[in-house]
């Protein structure tokens, strides 16, 4: 076997499917379903896969190339062209007979496993709210799965990437505002979330409370009352074009509500 071609087959895929689980519960943060499902599934499977492949990469074979009559070594590209790996179904087993590592929670496992092949294969399932079954499996079986393989929790994969898409969500507290309306920030979540973004979530509460009293403030006003604190306050503010772009796009969508 070609040794120097398998080396980083266990890293690259625990790459890979750390990426995948990231983007993957960001979306069942959003309430972007069923695909939360098969994304989370997805990265599951290949990180478990990593795993194994840390004891041998051809571990995570079901079905390997067969030699014939070649005198050439095995490759990573027959593994690719020929090589059958197992299933999500097959490998907690694996993963118990190669590293002695059990998956506890195995029937929430096999439940997750089974929305998502109803998922891939009907387009649809019986089941509501996959967002928080998403989140629950993530939460309580794969993270601190990965956690105990690793060290490394999906969370430091969003707060450590310098991208706003991630950062902001992290640091301004909207990933856990996210989490938090589904799922409980339990001691675990806490402590790997961090005191300056739950802080910043739990600001970013007030501050929506106050929007929203000052939101019924303002529409428990008269026309002339409003009219009045306008001329007080924004009477030397110019209104730039697109603004004015703004206030037009609102009128003509209430005009449109009000002509239903």
């Amino acid at each position: 076997m070609d040794k120097d071609s398998m080396k980083d087959v266990p890293r690259n895929m625990r790459l890979t499917g750390m990426f995948l689980f990231r983007s993957a519960l960001i979306e069942a943060s959003r309430g972007e379903i069923p695909m939360c499902v098969v994304h989370t599934a997805h990265a599951a499977e290949i990180l478990l896969k990593a795993r194994i492949a840390q004891e041998h990469p051809l571990l995570i074979f079901s079905k390997l190339p067969k030699s014939d009559s070649s005198k050439d070594p095995l490759t990573l590209m027959n593994l690719l062209e020929s090589g059958r790996t197992l299933t999500y179904e097959e490998l907690p087993d694996q993963l118990w007979a190669t590293t002695g590592i059990k998956i506890e929670r195995l029937n929430q496992y096999r439940e997750f496993g089974r929305l998502r092949n109803q998922i891939i294969h009907l387009s649809m399932t019986n089941t509501k709210e996959l967002d928080l079954i998403t989140i629950r499996y993530s939460f309580e079986l794969l993270d601190p799965l990965l956690e105990s393989f690793w060290g490394r929790s999906v969370i430091d994969f969003i707060r450590n990437d310098p991208r706003p898409d991630y950062s902001d969500s992290y640091s301004l507290g909207l990933f856990a505002g996210s989490i938090n309306e589904v799922y409980p920030i339990d001691e675990r979540l806490r402590s790997l979330l961090g005191e300056d973004a739950i802080n910043s979530w739990e600001e970013l509460q007030y501050k929506e409370k106050e929007w929203e009293e000052e939101e019924k403030r303002w529409e428990s006003l008269t026309n002339e009352e409003k009219q009045e604190y306008y001329n007080e306050h924004c009477v030397d503010a110019p209104i730039s074009s697109e603004t004015e772009e703004i206030l037009d796009a609102d009128a003509n969508w209430k005009n449109f509500l009000e002509s239903f």
